[in-house]
């Protein structure tokens, strides 16, 4: 019985009480970013990021009923608490936190090569590992590679790895008794936060690299021309106040 009850962690919990009770959970996930700096300037570049890639490992569920274990949320969700994290939504979030954050004249998700307008970069990704810790005792992974392509002359102009390792705390459901939709919204709530920040880390990063472009005028995704040297200097005063936090 101990085994069990050490076992039992929130996916099958809030599985088996919802059954029970015939509970409609909203089992959604949707990322939520930090709200940008106030009084920000912004990166004069405009991004859009595509659909990330699956490259996660080919399971769905490690470990058995009474042992620990992993899902793989990007191949399939939880029943009950959790949809699939799919490469796509990892996209969309992307593309949402980078438009959030103020730092770039625009930034938008789209599906294909084919929808990308006047954007000066695309950014895409390949999502390594998406695992949920069936216990308290397993650890939850997070891995994600980015990269942003030069639209202009398809070249890669920027990559970055960034990922996350921790253990759900045990008092991550404190204050929600027995409601399964608040042990949802707070299990999502835990996963949102390392989201946000392996984002904010990719986002710092492709902010630099993007500043570090600014010269002779490649920020926008075009060559400058004498005519318009006065603005590119204007863009490179802009960048300099983004990365001195001003």
């Amino acid at each position: 019985m101990r085994r069990t009850a050490r076992w039992i962690g929130f996916a099958a919990f809030a599985g088996f009480l919802a059954m029970a009770a015939g509970c409609a959970v909203n089992s959604s996930f949707t990322y939520k970013p930090n709200p940008p700096a106030a009084g920000g300037p912004k990166l004069p570049a405009k991004v859009a990021v595509l659909p990330f890639t699956d490259g996660t490992e080919n399971f769905t569920k490690r470990g058995s009923a009474l042992s620990d274990g992993q899902y793989n949320l990007a191949k399939a969700g939880i029943s009950g608490s959790m949809d699939a994290l799919t490469p796509e939504l990892w996209g969309k979030s992307f593309a949402d936190d980078l438009a959030a954050s103020g730092s770039f004249q625009s930034a938008r998700f789209v599906f294909a090569p084919s929808e990308i307008k006047d954007e000066g970069y695309s950014v895409d990704g390949t999502l390594k590992k998406a695992n949920f810790a069936a216990t308290f005792d397993y650890a939850n992974e997070i891995l994600v590679s980015f990269r942003a392509t030069r639209v202009s002359d398809k070249k890669i102009v920027w990559e970055k790895t960034s990922g996350r390792v921790w253990k759900t705390p045990r008092n991550v459901y404190a204050g929600c008794g027995m409601g399964i939709q608040c042990m949802t919204d707070k299990m999502h709530g835990d996963w949102n936060k390392e989201m946000v920040s392996i984002f904010a880390e990719a986002r710092a990063d492709l902010v630099g690299t993007l500043a570090g472009l600014s010269e002779g005028g490649a920020v926008s995704g075009a060559a400058p021309n004498a005519a318009g040297q006065a603005a590119v200097e204007s863009v490179d005063r802009t960048i300099d106040k983004i990365l001195k936090g001003k």
